[in-house]
């Protein structure tokens, strides 16, 4: 019975926990990114999931802060793709979306977490 009821947690942890499929995706939650850390240079389409409650985006920008590539709004539970040019280098992903909670506080994505370093090798 013990054996059984491990299974089964793992099986449901394991199915309800989303995780990048792929060297180029990236699963938007609320409060964070979850994507590679490295990606190939070139012409790449990055495969984008929110699996949050809320609105997200997911811009690229160089270490200038330059915006390169970015997403429309991508509302909760859907899928998009972005198609970039990154030539080797540091990059940074984002969520830069700004709303307003029910309490009438601004929520600023980027601000609570909702970005990640991404480095482009040859």
């Amino acid at each position: 019975m013990r054996r059984l009821l491990t299974i089964v947690l793992l099986i449901l942890v394991t199915g309800c926990t989303p995780a990048p499929s792929g060297g180029s995706s990236f699963v938007l939650e609320d409060g964070s990114i979850v994507g590679p850390e490295v990606i190939s240079n070139g012409t790449t389409t990055l495969e984008i999931s929110n699996v949050g409650e809320f609105n997200h985006t997911l811009v690229v920008t160089d270490s200038d802060g330059n915006v390169l590539a970015a997403t429309d709004v991508v509302a909760p539970g859907a899928d998009t793709n972005l198609s970039v040019d990154l030539q080797p280098g540091a990059y940074q992903v984002s969520c830069r979306l700004v709303g307003q909670n029910g309490d009438g506080n601004i929520i600023d994505h980027y601000e609570i977490g909702m970005f990640s370093q991404l480095n482009v090798d040859n």
